[in-house]
């Protein structure tokens, strides 16, 4: 017998007495209280944030849900039996959430939950234990099933565990991942839900090495050699770093040479930006009429049957909104205009109850400006 498994022997009398004892529920609710004041992108890094995208099989559909401690968020429905649609669904899964876990829910009526009474000594090897009593509680043999075990309540007094062994069908599980098709793939875990709605907190889902036994000595070995690539690696850092000090220094020096030198293109810069942002504005103006100018225009096209509500110009557009006696002629008086282009009444022109005049909106474009580019070459591309 490995020395490990002896050593882990001796204190599994202890680990049985703590997890009989009120302690770990006490420890649980303290750590969820102190969890649930961190922020959830820190409870992520930390790895205490529960993040699985939940699949569901419902009348030929799969209902995606999204749960992030705790939470369930509906994402959608997508029928089945598209097999390259469950592919692209797939990829998309793949490139926005590969991280995160996918689980197939199903319906704990698909399984069977036979509840027994064992030995509390009998938890380090539960799976086993049940293993045997697949053939008594179920009409299936071990090797046509997939099951998991969950502890439901523990008896300090007579030591007794109550255990609820959940049995699902090999037949049944392979229809479900059938029904799946590309995104069976993808799984991490397959459990259940019970007549509520809530997860049953097992994984039905068959993976290699599973149930094998761990070999403890092998994992101690390992942590012995992490500690030795620790150490070494304290040593060699330890001799490097006087090097690395020198070598900060000169990295520093440079990097101050080549900040001061940054400041300076960037202040030519600045100034190039700043003198060509000016010729460029004042090369605008000069090519567009003055606010003023297209008053003036206006104000002597417009007859003075015509009353303007509103005068926009921005961005080399025209509107105006008003009422007149008659809408339609304002079009032929305004494109004599040197000032404005292509005028247009847009919309329905209405008549004013009150006033018996005719409401409008006129738009143009201002002569010399990037509408009036525009608008030309999309004529010549007409």
């Amino acid at each position: 017998m490995p020395a490990s498994d002896t050593v882990v022997g001796a204190f599994e009398p202890l680990r049985l007495r703590y997890l009989d004892s009120p302690l770990p529920d006490w420890l649980r609710r303290a750590g969820e209280a102190v969890l649930s004041v961190l922020p959830a992108a820190l409870r992520r890094q930390l790895g205490a944030g529960d993040r699985r995208l939940l699949i569901g099989l419902d009348l030929g559909q799969l209902q995606l849900h999204s749960l992030d401690d705790s939470q369930s968020t509906a994402l959608g429905v997508v029928p089945l039996g598209d097999d390259e649609l469950l592919e692209q669904l797939r990829r998309r899964l793949d490139e926005s959430a590969g991280s995160v876990p996918r689980w197939l829910l199903l319906d704990a009526g698909q399984t069977l939950r036979p509840v027994l009474a064992v030995p509390a000594s009998a938890e380090p090897r539960l799976r086993e234990v049940m293993l045997h009593e697949i053939d008594r509680q179920t009409p299936f043999t071990p090797d046509q099933v997939s099951y998991e075990p969950r502890v439901l309540a523990r008896d300090p007094a007579s030591r007794q565990l109550k255990v609820e062994l959940v049995v699902l069908p090999t037949a049944r599980l392979a229809a479900a991942l059938a029904s799946l098709g590309p995104l069976a793939a993808g799984l991490a875990g397959v459990d259940a839900l019970d007549a509520a709605g809530h997860r049953l907190g097992v994984n039905l889902l068959p993976l290699p090495g599973r149930a094998a036994r761990r070999d403890r000595a092998r994992q101690l070995n390992r942590w012995l050699a992490l500690a030795t690539v620790l150490a070494l690696f304290s040593a060699m850092w330890l001799a490097l770093d006087n090097r690395q000090a020198a070598h900060d220094a000169a990295d520093a020096r440079v990097a101050a040479s080549r900040a001061q030198a940054m400041e300076v293109r960037r202040l030519r810069n600045g100034l190039k930006a700043s003198v060509e942002s000016t010729s460029f504005l004042a090369r605008k103006r000069s090519g567009q009429p003055t606010m003023l100018e297209m008053l003036t225009d206006l104000t002597r096209r417009i007859p003075d049957s015509t009353s303007l509500e509103k005068l926009t110009i921005a961005d080399g557009s025209l509107v105006l909104i008003g009422q007149s006696q008659q809408a339609s002629a304002l079009v032929g008086l305004l494109q004599g205009s040197p000032l404005i282009r292509r005028p247009t009444l847009t919309g329905s022109v209405q008549t004013d109850p009150r006033t018996g005049k005719e409401r409008f909106t006129l738009t143009a474009v201002v002569a010399g400006s990037d509408k009036e580019k525009e608008a030309d070459d999309a004529a010549a591309g007409r």
